[in-house]
């Protein structure tokens, strides 16, 4: 039986909460939020033993430390954190991006001596176009990849630990490399998510009434953009470089569509299409 505290009440962190109440093998949730309001309302559903915006209340008992916060809110929990957390605990993050929110915890805790303490980063391929506690679902990570992103101050104990919460979870895991985690969601996630802002911008601006014929398709490409700007803005700067170098392969993609299109190369352009349509199906076959 295993005690857990989840900092930050919002989509991922309700929907983690919800999800550990279910749970055999956890005794306790404590949930840390820092509005009191919040904390009322969280008190008031009754979704962990422990509702407070007092660190040390949450964490003090905790064998497993989950990070849902936003990156850039990280570090200044962490170093509240590593004074108060018991000997042998494992933190946990759903970050978004990795190499840098890695390196952040490996050397606070090394600089803070704090070797009994554990580090195994995650990431739950399972967020949603709307935010906040009150879109949480136990049931959000059904099915999702989590990757699962070791480090300096890992061991093999707390890798177990890690993925099998996880895995409890109801998520697939994939152990993999920080920095290629962050290469590999720059083309799969954080791109996806500007090109869905592009569109929404270039299509329905409405300028000529053209969304009048907006559809379905258009519809279901721009859902993600519906994502909190404030936040993929600082999703996008965190993972700069690898989104640089996605954007820059996918601009080039289109500039050689564009030339055959104009130059009227109709088998390039079947090919184009073909390879989009064989891609799809192979990564999502039961769709």
């Amino acid at each position: 039986m295993i005690n857990v505290s989840i900092i930050g009440p919002g989509l991922l962190g309700g929907s983690v909460a919800l999800a550990c109440k279910d749970l055999p093998n956890v005794e306790n949730i404590a949930l840390w939020a820092r509005r009191p309001e919040a904390i009322e309302e969280l008190r008031e559903l009754n979704i962990a033993n422990v509702v407070s915006g007092d660190l040390n209340e949450i964490i003090r008992k905790s064998d497993l430390i989950v990070f849902a916060t936003p990156v850039g809110a990280v570090e200044k929990i962490l170093y509240q954190i590593l004074p108060l957390a018991k000997r042998g605990a494992v933190i946990t993050d759903l970050c978004s991006v990795k190499s840098s929110v890695v390196n952040l915890i490996d050397e606070a805790i090394l600089k803070a001596d704090r070797g009994d303490l554990k580090y195994v980063g995650a990431h739950p391929m399972a967020g949603a176009e709307v935010s906040g506690f009150t879109n949480a679902r136990a049931d959000l990570f059904l099915g999702a990849v989590c990757a699962i992103t070791p480090g300096k101050t890992s061991s093999k104990d707390a890798e177990i630990l890690v993925t099998d919460f996880w895995e409890s979870l109801g998520c697939k895991c994939l152990v993999v490399e920080p920095g290629l985690h962050d290469e590999m969601v720059a083309k799969v996630s954080h791109l996806p998510h500007i090109i869905a802002s592009a569109l929404s911008c270039n299509s329905l601006e409405d300028q000529n009434g053209e969304a009048q014929l907006a559809g379905p398709g258009i519809k279901g490409m721009t859902r993600i953009a519906l994502g909190s700007p404030n936040m993929w803005v600082e999703i996008l700067f965190q993972n700069k470089e690898c989104v640089e170098r996605a954007l820059e392969e996918h601009v080039d993609l289109i500039n050689d569509l564009l030339k055959n299109l104009k130059d009227g190369k109709q088998e390039e352009l079947l090919d184009f299409l073909v390879s989009g349509r064989q891609n799809r199906l192979k990564c999502f076959p039961s769709d």
